[in-house]
């Protein structure tokens, strides 16, 4: 089942890997101030990627204690998400975020992700893009939750070798967890801490410059092929909440919410 289960997400992946360029509109605040950064807010009354979604300002705020709150929220009778990407420009370094989730029992439909992107450098890069998500993918019974990945990872074939799912069992990740990227022109290499297993991660995976070059398709188009990607000048970082490709609610029709402890990035 495993190898089987890994194709099938890589493809529910690779549908749902459009990225919004939007900075968000003028409904509502477009920024926020969080683990000492700036944050800009995406907000719109139209439907924008990842998914078939609308983005609602009030889906993410920053409460008393400085945590930063993801919500899917239904508002005026629509499933609404949330996503948030830096105005701070960073490239290769270790970033680290500690967030509070129940994402063992995350709603088969719901996606969070944690990833670097670059608007401007699709066809030199890729978009930059390096992923920590959890997801089921719309399986119910999934068996792995946490997944990492390094851009391009399919265009007309998959290519397993740039896509991960954590080895840890899904209820393993209700509750606080730590998750690291360090991104280097070389490698990346993703790590994965329980607050319960308080020795070492207990999820990684490493990337590097010996796998082959691949190529990103989007709307028709071709990147350059890629091993590991480059920055850019633009490259953010972001973090979404939000409904799995062609569905336009969550499974259980509940809202939800994931709760982002604090940020880390330190250059290389």
């Amino acid at each position: 089942m495993g190898k089987v289960y890994s194709v099938l997400l890589l493809v529910l992946i690779l549908v749902s890997a459009c990225r919004s360029r939007n900075h968000g509109s003028s409904h509502g605040p477009k920024s926020l101030n969080f683990a000492d950064r700036e944050w800009w807010i995406k907000s719109s009354p139209e439907i924008q990627g990842p998914g078939n979604n609308l983005f609602h300002h009030r889906n993410s705020w920053v409460d008393w204690a400085g945590h930063l709150h993801l919500q899917v929220a239904k508002r005026k009778g629509q499933w609404t998400c949330a996503e948030v990407f830096s105005k701070d420009h960073m490239g290769y370094g270790r970033y680290e975020i500690t967030v509070d989730g129940e994402f063992g029992d995350i709603d088969p439909n719901l996606v969070f992700g944690f990833f670097t992107w670059n608007p401007d450098n699709f066809e030199s890069q890729a978009n930059s893009e390096i992923d920590i998500e959890f997801s089921k993918w719309g399986y119910p019974l999934a068996p792995r939750v946490l997944h990492y990945s390094v851009h391009p990872v399919s265009l007309e074939k998959l290519h397993l070798e740039r896509f991960r799912s954590g080895n840890v069992r899904p209820e393993f990740w209700n509750g606080r967890s730590r998750h690291v990227i360090e991104w280097r022109d070389t490698s990346v290499t993703f790590s994965s801490y329980l607050d319960i297993v308080p020795d070492g991660p207990v999820s990684t995976y490493h990337y590097s410059f010996n796998n082959p070059a691949r190529v990103k398709g989007k709307e028709g188009e071709r990147s350059a092929p890629i091993t590991v990607p480059q920055p850019g000048e633009n490259n953010q970082v972001r973090f979404n909440f939000w409904i799995f490709g062609e569905a336009d609610a969550p499974l259980s029709q509940k809202g939800s919410e994931v709760i982002i402890r604090d940020f880390k990035y330190e250059a290389f």
